[in-house]
Order: C-alpha cells, then sequence, then structure tokens
C-alpha cells in the first residue's frame, strides 16, 4: 500500500504534500496538540477538540478565495467545519484498525518528493530551509506527513477494493457515447412593435425600487505605520550582527550528512521467537557475505525487503539526522566509512547498513550571510517598534476621536486620502476588507477615528470617514429606459412562449416540422446531438432530459434559450454507443474509469456512514 503511495509521489499527490508544507497544519489543526487554553470548541469529535482558530486558518487558505465565485462566507466555513471533522474521524478510525505509519516509512517518502531533492537526490539543506521558512520542526512535518499518508492509506484500502464489471462498462459507455438526432428551429426574441406604457413603466419601478438603489459609498482619510517603512530607518551594529550570528549559529550550520544503504530482512510484528531468530540468522549471512566481499547493491537487489529502495541498491541517498528511525540512525551515525554493520533491529526487521560517503557539519562564514542578518535585525526591531507605534496610535487615535491631525503630529506621519468606494470593492487600501468593513461600521459613520487595524502586509492603519454618500433610489427619469427595455423583452418571451407551445401541439398533432418552418418563415435544421455538444449545449441538455422515442414516434418538445428565443424541437432517432468498437486497452481505461468512480462513491458512503456514528457535538456558528 505505502510503495503505491510512494509511486504517486511525483504526481498531484506530491502537490498535495507541498500544499501542506505551505499552509501548515491548516488540515489538521495540529497545534492544539501542543497548546491548551479555555476557549469553548466549536466542534468535539471525540475526545478531539476544535478551536475557532483550527477553523479560521483553514478557512482562510483553502476556501476564502471562493468568495469571488458566488459562495457567502458562512457556507465556505461551514464546508471548512465538516472538513476538519471528516478527517479527524477518517483519522481516529485509521487508528481504531491499528493503521499505522512508521517514522521509516516517512523519511522513505520524504525522500522521494521532488521539492526535497537536487538533481535527483535527497538535499537535506533544502528540506531543513524550507521547513524553517514555514516555522516548523522535522519531528512536526514528519507527523504531519504519517497523518496524511495513514489517510491515503485508509482511502486506498477503499477505493482500491473496487471494480467494475464488462457489463457495466458496456452500459456506462452506451450512454455515454449515445447520440440523439433531432429536427430543429430556432424561434428568434422580436421586441419590434411592443408598447410599453407609462403607467407600466411607473409600476414596475415602484415595485422594483431596490433594483434601483445607488451603493452606499464612503472616502476615507487614514494614517498608516508599517514594518517595512520602520525597517528602512534601522541599522544594526557590527556588533549585534556579530552576536546574532554567534547566537544563532545553528541556523546558518549544515549538519553532518551520510549516504547510506541498506539490506532490510523483515520481521512482522506478530513474529514467533523462532520466525525472528530465522530473520536474524539470514541477515547475519548477508553480513558474512558482504565482508568477504560480496557486491552490497548485488544483495540489496536480492535480499532486501524494502520495496523503495531495493530496485537501487538498497541507495537510501544523503541522510540527515531527524528522518530516521532512531536505532537506524544510531548505527548509521556512529558506522565508520565503508564498513558493515551488525544486523540492526528496527520494529520493521532487521537492517543491515553502509555509510558510503560522509559530508561533515559545515558552517556558513559570517561574511556570506551578514546582509541576511541585517535585513532579520532590522525586521525584528521594526516588528517591535510597530508594537509600541500601535500603542501609541490607538491612543492618540482615541484621545482625539473627531481627527488624524493630532495622531499624524505626534508619530510624524502623513494623512492619505481615497476615493469613493464601496462595501463590496475599493482601491488602494480600501481594497482590504477590513478597512471597509470598519469604514461603514457604525462607531466610523458617525465621524469617529477607528481602531487600530491590522493589515495582512504588516501594516497597521487607522480611518476615519472623509466622505459618505448613503444609498439612494435613482429617480424614474434616469431608469425610464432601462425599465421600458425590461418590460419589452419580458413582453416578448411571453408572447414567443405562447407562440412556441401552439407551433408545439401543431407538431404533437402530425404536421411536419418542415412545413412548420415555412409557414414561419423560418430554417429547419438537423443535428446529431452528444451529451458534450459544445455549440447546442443548452439544446442537448433538453434533448437528453427527453424520453427516447417508441415504436418510431418522435419526442417533441420546446427548449428556451439564454438569449430568450425558443427551439422547437424534434427527436427522431437515439443512438447507443458502440462499445463493440472500443480496442481492447480502451475499454481496460473505461473500466478502470468507472472503477475509479465507484472507489470514490465508496469511499464517500463510508464516511458518511462513520459520521452518522461518530461522536459528534458542533458548537457552530457560535452563539450571540
Amino acid at each position: 500500500m505505502l510503495q503505491t503511495i510512494r509511486d504517486r509521489a511525483q504526481g498531484i499527490f506530491a502537490w498535495i504534500i507541498l500544499i501542506l508544507i505551505i499552509v501548515p497544519f491548516a488540515l489538521w489543526g495540529i497545534q492544539n496538540y501542543f497548546d491548551t487554553g479555555t476557549e469553548k470548541p466549536i466542534a468535539v469529535v471525540g475526545d478531539r477538540e476544535f478551536f475557532e482558530n483550527d477553523l479560521i486558518r483553514l478557512y482562510e487558505t483553502q476556501y476564502a478565495q471562493l468568495l469571488e465565485q458566488g459562495y457567502s462566507e458562512d457556507a465556505l466555513k461551514k464546508m471548512a467545519l465538516d472538513r476538519l471533522i471528516n478527517e479527524e474521524i477518517l483519522l481516529q478510525t485509521a487508528i481504531d484498525k491499528d493503521m499505522a505509519i512508521s517514522e521509516t516509512q516517512v523519511a522513505e517518502f520524504i525522500r522521494t518528493l521532488p521539492f526535497f531533492q537536487t538533481e535527483g537526490h535527497f538535499d537535506e539543506e533544502k528540506y531543513k530551509s524550507l521547513l524553517a521558512s514555514q516555522g516548523l520542526t522535522s519531528s512536526q512535518f514528519v507527523a504531519q506527513i504519517q497523518r496524511s499518508l495513514l489517510l491515503e492509506q485508509l482511502r486506498r484500502g477503499l477505493t482500491d477494493s473496487s471494480f467494475a464489471s464488462t457489463q457495466e462498462a458496456e452500459r456506462y459507455y452506451k450512454l455515454l457515447e449515445q447520440h440523439r438526432e433531432v429536427t430543429y428551429l430556432i424561434l428568434p426574441l422580436e421586441e419590434n412593435g411592443i408598447q410599453v406604457s407609462d403607467q407600466e413603466v411607473r409600476a414596475y419601478y415602484e415595485g422594483h425600487q431596490n433594483q434601483f438603489q445607488t451603493p452606499e459609498k464612503v472616502s476615507i482619510e487614514y494614517v498608516m505605520i508599517s514594518v517595512d517603512q520602520i525597517a528602512k530607518t534601522i541599522e544594526p551594529s557590527e556588533e549585534e550582527v556579530r552576536q546574532y550570528y554567534e547566537e544563532q549559529k545553528p541556523a546558518f550550520t549544515t549538519p553532518e550528512r551520510r549516504h547510506i544503504r541498506h539490506i532490510l530482512i523483515t520481521v512482522s510484528p506478530k513474529a514467533t521467537a523462532e520466525q525472528k531468530r530465522q530473520a536474524l540468522e539470514k541477515a547475519k549471512q548477508i553480513r558474512q557475505q558482504l565482508l568477504q566481499g560480496a557486491d552490497f547493491a548485488k544483495l540489496a537487489r536480492q535480499f532486501s525487503d524494502d520495496p523503495g529502495s531495493k530496485t537501487k541498491g538498497g541507495d537510501l541517498g544523503m541522510v540527515g539526522r531527524g528522518v530516521m528511525e532512531k536505532s537506524f540512525e544510531q548505527v548509521a551515525f556512529d558506522l565508520p566509512l565503508n564498513e558493515i554493520s551488525e544486523p540492526v533491529e528496527t520494529p520493521f526487521g532487521y537492517h543491515i547498513i553502509q555509510v558510503t560517503e560522509i559530508k561533515p557539519e559545515q558552517v556558513k562564514p559570517f561574511e556570506k550571510v551578514k546582509d541576511q542578518i541585517v535585513q532579520t535585525l532590522r525586521r525584528q526591531e521594526a516588528e517591535n517598534r510597530l508594537y509600541e507605534l500601535s500603542e501609541q496610535l490607538a491612543q492618540h487615535a482615541y484621545e482625539n476621536p473627531q481627527s488624524l491631525e493630532p495622531v499624524a503630529e505626534a508619530l510624524g506621519l502623513k494623512i492619505q486620502r481615497t476615493g469613493l468606494f464601496t462595501r463590496e470593492q475599493g482601491e488602494g487600501v480600501a481594497a482590504n476588507p477590513k478597512v471597509r468593513e470598519a469604514a461603514f461600521s457604525e462607531e466610523v459613520l458617525s465621524g469617529n477615528n477607528s481602531e487600530p487595524i491590522d493589515l495582512d502586509d504588516g501594516s497597521v492603519v487607522v480611518i476615519r470617514v472623509k466622505d459618505h454618500l448613503p444609498s439612494q433610489i435613482r429617480p424614474l427619469a434616469e431608469v425610464e429606459e432601462e425599465i421600458t427595455a425590461i418590460l419589452k423583452s419580458q413582453k416578448a418571451r411571453q408572447q414567443l412562449e405562447v407562440k412556441a407551445k401552439a407551433l408545439l401541439a401543431e407538431l404533437d398533432q402530425g404536421v411536419k416540422i418542415d412545413q412548420i418552418a415555412r409557414k414561419i418563415g423560418l430554417e429547419a435544421k438537423t443535428a446529431d446531438l452528444t451529451r458534450t455538444s459544445q455549440e447546442l449545449q443548452e439544446l442537448a441538455n433538453a434533448v437528453f432530459r427527453a424520453p427516447k422515442p417508441e415504436s418510431g414516434k418522435a419526442v417533441n418538445l420546446t427548449v428556451p434559450l439564454p438569449d430568450g428565443s425558443q427551439a422547437l424541437v424534434q427527436v427522431s432517432k437515439v443512438v447507443e454507443g458502440e462499445y463493440a468498437a472500443l480496442k481492447p486497452e480502451e475499454r481496460e481505461q473505461l473500466k478502470t474509469a468507472i472503477t475509479r468512480l465507484f472507489g470514490s462513491l465508496t469511499f464517500k458512503e463510508y464516511l458518511a456512514q462513520l459520521r452518522s456514528q461518530a461522536k459528534v457535538k458542533v458548537n457552530w456558528p457560535p452563539s450571540e
């Protein structure tokens, strides 16, 4: 199972793992395994508690971008919470079933991930650098990957057991590739000659005034402090830079790394004492062959039970401390170059280890990292000063609520201004939703300064409203043409619908569609539609929802189209997909695709069953 997962590490699953690095702990809310507090949980799954920061973290990193697609914030947060709960249920299920992923297996998997490799080999320095940039320790990341692989193992245990029969594949293909032969004509929407009275316009205006409201707008003035601005004024001394270098020297140190290869003789966790003895004896015999000059890579390919390294002659690549199983690591880092270890026992069996290359610990020289340290110290000091200035900013804004001038004068800041913007959209600083939310708050609209607003880029602003344009109804004279166009379109659509129904009745009575087309001066067209027809998508959707023609009798229908026109359609024939024409390899590909679909549905049903049986308590949304 793990080998299957590992084989997929070059594809989409690798990028899933990368997302876990870029968005640390978003999926699991793992910080709650280490932090404690008195906050009321928003959800409890068994004994596992989730708090609002778990939900916000996942929402902001994975779901907030979907707001632009029309989802509401509450709906997206509900989706995020369901995901937290579902995946915790799956995790607990996997643990209850005694499923496990060892640290050794995780380490082997991590070494296969392409973003930790240089020229096809695992790069310890790149690994540590990427984790450090995300504030992760190796042990935290290993725990995260271990959970991810455990869930993947559980999922694949279900999905990989699904299958599709030849009969199912044939039925699916016949439906998927079905063709329907139709004759149709398009009845255009015509607004010429349609009259709309002044009374109708006024009635529509009075009944739909929300449709003609201008959005509420404000412009603001604001003062801003930012880490970047403050950092430009800071120049650390040479002594401070050197002191930081000495204190943080481990961060500039590449630990010792060793090129390791091994031969694994596996031992089942349920093995008897005799089975263990036999495995150990086999390992000793292999070691004896190595001591007598046998080729390590050849014996590894012949005897090793580690599928990840066996084909590579047992090669594990360059390895640093902290990624291998502890007993394995201790021997590997104590072993002299090129010597063959005694069999090393781990939870997976006996390993014979050889170190073929040693890269000693290296410390980057001061001059090489000096500029980096200067930027770090500037940033740190700027963040400290930002906190102090934010406190002063808050105090002056509170003590002088009706103006920003005292704030700007006290802190040496420039008062800046924006143009008008709405609750939904703004430019510059008003592009930030936190700023817009504050600008339209009751407190700020009443003429007061806002509280300091922390922006995502390390800036803090205080705002006040400069101009306020309340929402108002546009005058009738301004929107009269819009309303007239709306009413004309409505009347035209209604008239066309009546006309289409009358023509459909003629078609049902046996009048040929060509005769109807000639009578009204239109051209009847024919088409061979599939479920994926692009040019006539709405027409195809309606045609494939319609019943099949029976006993040679056509099926007639009308289809309203997005531009307001109507299609009069006659379905004359249905042609099933030709499964027999498929090549053998195409049939296998089809069965594979259907199997994946069945597996996905099986897993979805399994999760629903687990969810119905799990002890889940949800306290969200929080009560007011």
